[in-house]
């Protein structure tokens, strides 16, 4: 048998489950190379692994509403970013992020977020800051360059 809230495996005669502590007289017997990934796909919850407090069970979804309207809302550019770079889901106990996901098969895979790929988006964006705002310095000193010239020939115009 497997627990339906959290996935772990149980002894034939539990009546609670010794990872999450919640019921098991619901629980309905499983087939031992099957997990609870089909139950866990009709509550859209994932199992996942805490690598920081060992916690398995639910996970809690660590994107805000308001932080994915915002990513919306904006430049492309920060909606990839914001979404490459957040975790999906995070451990309910101790806030980590540091955790794996339980897949198709059972197995706990690591939630990897980001690699070469976001550190290209990282390098492209950070350089498209930085030409726009050399673009606007540099327009900002051509007009002081040209206030400056109008008023030496006032000054040499007036010393006359």
């Amino acid at each position: 048998m497997f627990c339906e809230h959290c996935g772990t495996k149980l002894e034939k005669d539990a009546e609670f489950c010794q990872s999450c502590g919640k019921s098991t007289s619901a629980t309905s017997p499983a087939v031992a190379g099957t997990s609870s990934a089909s139950a866990t796909a009709s509550t859209s919850e994932a199992i996942i692994k805490c690598g920081s407090c060992d916690y398995i069970g639910p996970g809690e979804k660590a994107r805000s509403i308001a932080g994915q309207i915002l990513a919306w809302l904006c430049f492309p550019w920060i909606t990839l970013i914001y979404y490459g770079t957040t975790h999906k889901y995070r451990c309910p106990k101790c806030r980590s992020t540091f955790l794996g996901i339980k897949n198709k098969d059972g197995v706990f895979v690591n939630d990897k977020k980001g690699g070469p790929l976001m550190i290209l988006v990282y390098v492209l964006v950070g350089i498209a800051i930085l030409g726009i705002l050399s673009s606007v310095i540099l327009a900002s000193l051509n007009t002081a360059r040209e206030k400056a010239k109008q008023a030496q020939e006032q000054s040499a115009g007036l010393n006359r």
